[in-house]
């Protein structure tokens, strides 16, 4: 973690920024040359993180409840989830190096919401913890792992401080990970539509950053996020995916949608985010699919908040630099991302950056005391990446539609 809390740093002490894909199933379902080839892949595009669960159930994406692969390996030998079959462990073992020596970090989920009853079938909460020292144990050595539980997880209590019994072992399977002087990153991913782990007063206390989930205008709950203390990073952990369309009463998504999510929660705080598609339990043709629209204009985005210095930057929520034309926040109905065209924005404190994400057309102002002097401007087409330098001034109007056919836009101003 950074000192300010606010995003996370590599293992040279410098800040990153999580740009991630959601492979769930990736270990039940591919081959190892599948393997290779998909990091592979995702290195060349730009990407530096994976979520993935250790251990398969349908829910996920595996080819059986049993957890067993494509090709028959199972995790545990007679449903003890203490007594490991060798041939499973080696299998994720050489994927999560394969992840490593792609350059990317896996949200690994030893167990999740979906796992636990199918599966992973502990007899006590002392084998959900005896569980954790052993995933800790067996994966020691690789140093590309963030730890994770949940999934679209609601607990099932009725008091929820004291956690649910699903709760009581993901917890105790932290417990086991810790013991064996295991200090990693771990978050929960709670339930959709909107959620944020902090939300649930029994994982408040237990995690060390915020997975932010919603398939709404996604700013709302990166911010709500952001805004938590004690600070700790908020990262865009799932949205809309690409290919899919979880409500059939909202429109479709689009690459619109997923630019939308990346840019709402880079420039409201976020320390990171995750794209996913329809592909997160491999669908038939899946390599096919591997360089999409949404994968290369993300891409594209991604590497120029990377050029960036984007760690000094702060949501813009007191209206400081962008003081009018922003348009209104959704409030707590339901709405899909493209349904609302909220004006974000995000700050250095010595106003030598700022990028401002105009969803759809508007006309801001913009207060240039905020701003450094002698600031340049540029209006970034999200679409295409195609730059187009303009004069510094009070107020700026969306250039019309973007080579996407979308009005979306950012400005980026910067000061040597």
């Amino acid at each position: 973690m950074s000192p300010s809390g606010r995003y996370f740093r590599d293992q040279y002490g410098d800040p990153i920024l999580v740009h991630g894909d959601a492979p769930w199933s990736l270990l039940t379902d591919l081959s190892p040359s599948q393997a290779e080839l998909y990091f592979r892949n995702r290195q060349g595009h730009g990407f530096n993180a994976a979520i993935v669960s250790l251990i398969g159930a349908v829910a996920n994406g595996a080819p059986a409840e049993d957890g067993s692969t494509f090709d028959g390996l199972v995790p545990f030998v007679d449903g003890d989830v203490t007594n490991w079959q060798d041939s499973y462990w080696e299998r994720a073992t050489h994927y999560l190096r394969l992840a490593a020596e792609h350059g990317i970090t896996v949200f690994l989920y030893p167990i999740d919401g979906w796992t636990i009853g199918h599966a992973f079938q502990p007899r006590s909460i002392e084998q959900c913890q005896a569980y954790g020292s052993m995933v800790a144990e067996r994966f020691r050595d690789l140093p590309n792992l963030v730890w994770m539980s949940g999934g679209d997880y609601f607990p099932k209590t009725s008091q929820p401080a004291l956690g649910s019994d699903v709760d009581h072992c993901i917890d105790a399977t932290m417990r086991g990970i810790r013991a064996t002087g295991d200090a990693r990153p771990f978050s929960i991913q709670l339930g959709y539509p909107k959620s944020i782990s902090t939300d649930n007063p029994y994982w408040a206390e237990r995690v060390t950053w915020n997975f932010v989930y919603s398939y709404l205008p996604t700013y709302k709950a990166v911010l709500q996020a952001y805004a938590r203390t004690p600070t700790i990073p908020a990262v865009f952990g799932e949205g809309n995916y690409e290919g899919e369309n979880n409500d059939p009463n909202t429109p479709d998504t689009t690459s619109e949608t997923l630019r939308r999510q990346l840019l709402w929660s880079l420039t409201s705080g976020a320390a990171g985010e995750f794209y996913g598609s329809d592909d997160w339990e491999f669908h038939d043709g899946w390599e096919s699919r591997l360089d999409s629209e949404g994968v290369v204009q993300l891409s594209r985005l991604r590497e120029l908040f990377d050029r960036l210095p984007w760690w000094a930057l702060a949501p813009d929520t007191s209206d400081t630099l962008v003081t009018a034309g922003r348009g209104a926040q959704v409030g707590d109905e339901y709405m899909d991302v493209l349904q609302n065209s909220y004006v974000t924005a995000a700050r250095s404190p010595d106003g030598r950056l700022a990028v401002i994400y105009l969803p759809g057309l508007h006309t801001i102002t913009v207060d240039q005391t905020a701003l450094a002097a002698g600031a340049r401007v540029v209006w970034i087409d999200p679409s295409s990446g195609a730059r187009r330098p303009v004069p510094m001034s009070d107020t700026f109007t969306t250039p019309g539609r973007n080579a996407g056919g979308g009005e979306d836009w950012l400005l980026v101003i910067t000061a040597d």
